[in-house]
């Protein structure tokens, strides 16, 4: 794909606005398959390699066919360092601790890059409204819609603090100038409240009653390809787990 693949969340929806066959496919047939997908991964148990690579070949073929660069699936993954990290201590808490402790790591690892897979293929929009279609409680939602939204005037918010921090002379290569970033910290939870104050009294007198406006991403209409698609993912999975788990 073109464009920037790098950090942000701008970088994620330009990639998530994609054109490729998996960026096509019906969203709700996406959230259903790879959910899945990634039922079957946690499930597993423990030493079951082959299942374990058969899920993460699938995922690579998707992500193949996504055209997702390898650096930027990568650079999402990091989210799951801490739960890698979180497994480091089986080997001495558990018997089997190694076994017991790659297999969680690989449950983890096949788990994100499915989750990355699926937010890298579909606009925010049609995701969220993806999962309304599928029933989905309507104030999680909600909760999740606000957040993605605020994240980005957060990130706004961050990015003209810093500029203006280093437009004062900062400069983070002292020790002692990073006690400056608990400022910053402060400074920016602060705007965050005034500010959702502020979009809380637009709101009510706007007469916001509690649910989004549905956006014109859909409808969504399932395909040849979306029902091809469904029916080899279950066809792989189910094979996975009779034969291989």
């Amino acid at each position: 794909m073109g464009g920037h693949h790098g950090g942000g969340l701008g970088a994620v929806e330009a990639v998530a606005a994609g054109d490729s066959p998996v960026h096509s496919l019906d969203p709700r047939v996406k959230i259903v398959g790879l959910i899945g997908l990634v039922l079957v991964a946690v499930t597993l148990p423990p030493g079951a390699w082959a299942a374990f690579g058969a899920l993460a070949a699938i995922l690579v073929g998707m992500a193949a066919a996504s055209r997702l660069r390898p650096l930027f699936v990568l650079g999402r993954m990091t989210i799951e360092v801490p739960f890698l990290l979180a497994a480091a201590v089986l080997p001495f808490t558990a018997e089997d601790g190694l076994v017991l402790e790659a297999s969680v790591a690989l449950k983890v690892s096949i788990s994100v890059l499915a989750m990355v897979i699926l937010s890298s293929t579909t606009p925010f929009p049609s995701l969220l409204q993806g999962f309304e279609m599928l029933k989905a409680p309507r104030l999680i939602l909600t909760i999740v819609a606000f957040m993605w939204r605020y994240l980005h005037v957060l990130a706004g918010e961050v990015s003209r603090m810093q500029t203006a921090r280093a437009a004062r002379g900062y400069s983070a290569g002292w020790l002692w100038q990073a006690a400056s970033t608990g400022t910053l910290i402060a400074t920016l939870f602060l705007r965050s409240l005034e500010r959702g104050e502020r979009v809380h009294l637009a709101m009510r007198s706007r007469l916001y009653d509690g649910s989004m406006p549905r956006t014109a991403t859909g409808p969504f209409e399932t395909r040849t390809a979306d029902v091809l698609f469904l029916t080899s993912l279950a066809v792989l999975l189910v094979l996975v787990v009779v034969v291989l788990a």
